[in-house]
């Protein structure tokens, strides 16, 4: 009897047991588990994501949707995530051949409300109010820093921000790409994405490291934009895609950092070996031709038929699959023999498509836009 009676409490003990080893598999919360470990979350379970400015943001766990303001949407795109948005900008839903991943997506774009006119640089409106009423787990912005912190304090929303202006290859770029996706979950392909731009830069930089200062020719960049359309005299200092190559940009020796509007006498006076043109801006190119014939007639570029197009890349933030392209472009253009090797229709497509998911540049070709010679006769 004392055996059976001893047998019945260690099997009621073991039971005890039991029921103590699953009660400890749950938390209070609901959530699988003690450890902090596990990958199951809650509705209010945060994480926190460093922005491109270096803010801690708190965001949800498992962030479902987002919103973006200024050029947020880009971003987004970049990495892997616009099944995600909820709410774009008015620059997103009216779409130009001039912004790829707006074309691209346009589709999913026209059919989301406009929270913001979706200024870049320039003065930006947001409707903090409608984006309280849509609520999306997080907002993607490519304003300042202070400005996020602003509309973050106002919305109650975390605002991720990013920083990428003029800029292709750079830390600021991998980062902006890499805490979108981490902000929304997509680290994966936002890794891929990074992988391959780093492989890019690789490529360009060891093709043209090497070339003697003697052997390089000089370059010019015109009729770039820069709040607003420009002619021949717009142009930039520290221009990305010919940094990148190493190559003699004329427009250096201003000393200045960007966007810089010089006059026709100073063109001349630089007088450069290769020119490189916005097509976009033909019509007002062509008046200054025009009205300045001989000038022009008078330069190397356009003597000896070095006068080309390209698609600007800078258009309300940086289009870096654009200005990536026109990167290998110029290389294939002023180095042919460094660049001999590469297919450069292939290489845009690739380009494209790793950013976008898309090959943005069919879509190019059957809108006879392109890397190509120009003419002014």
């Amino acid at each position: 009897m004392r055996k059976h009676l001893k047998v019945a409490v260690a099997l009621a003990f073991a039971a005890c047991l039991a029921v103590f080893a699953l009660a400890g598999c749950s938390t209070s919360n609901g959530t699988s588990g003690s450890s902090s470990n596990s990958s199951a979350t809650t509705d209010s379970a945060t994480k926190t994501v460093v922005d491109a400015y270096g803010r801690s943001v708190e965001v949800p766990a498992n962030a479902q949707t987002a919103a973006t303001v200024g050029s947020g949407a880009r971003f987004v795109v970049y990495a892997g995530a616009q099944d995600k948005l909820i709410a774009v900008t008015e620059m997103e839903t009216d779409p130009a051949m001039n912004r790829p991943y707006a074309i691209v997506y346009k589709d999913l774009f026209a059919n989301l409300p406009a929270t913001s006119n979706g200024n870049h640089l320039m003065e930006t409106n947001v409707n903090e109010e409608q984006l309280m009423e849509l609520n999306p787990d997080v907002i993607i912005s490519s304003r300042s820093a202070e400005e996020c912190d602003a509309l973050q304090e106002a919305t109650g929303i975390p605002v991720i921000g990013i920083s990428y202006q003029n800029q292709l290859f750079t830390e600021n770029v991998y980062k902006s790409i890499t805490c979108v996706a981490q902000a929304l979950g997509t680290e994966d392909h936002a890794a891929e994405v990074v992988a391959k731009l780093k492989e890019w830069d690789a490529d360009l930089t060891s093709r043209t490291a090497n070339i003697p200062n003697d052997q390089k020719p000089t370059v010019y960049v015109g009729a770039v934009n820069y709040k607003g359309a420009k002619s021949f005299t717009g142009t930039y200092a520290n221009y990305a895609p010919l940094v990148e190559l190493n190559a003699i940009n004329v427009a250096d020796s201003t000393g200045q950092d960007g966007a810089v509007d010089v006059d026709l006498e100073q063109i001349a006076n630089w007088d450069p070996d290769y020119m490189f043109l916005n097509a976009g801006n033909m019509d007002l190119m062509k008046e200054d031709y025009a009205n300045n014939q001989a000038l022009f007639d008078s330069l190397k570029a356009f003597q000896n038929g070095n006068l080309y197009t390209q698609p600007f890349f800078n258009f309300n933030g940086t289009n870096i699959d654009t200005g990536i392209c026109d990167t290998y472009f110029i290389g294939a253009t002023i180095y042919p023999d460094a660049f001999a090797d590469v297919d450069l229709e292939a290489k845009y497509s690739e380009i494209y498509t790793t950013l976008l998911g898309a090959d943005f540049y069919q879509t190019m070709k059957e809108n006879k836009m392109g890397f190509k010679s120009l003419s002014f006769s």
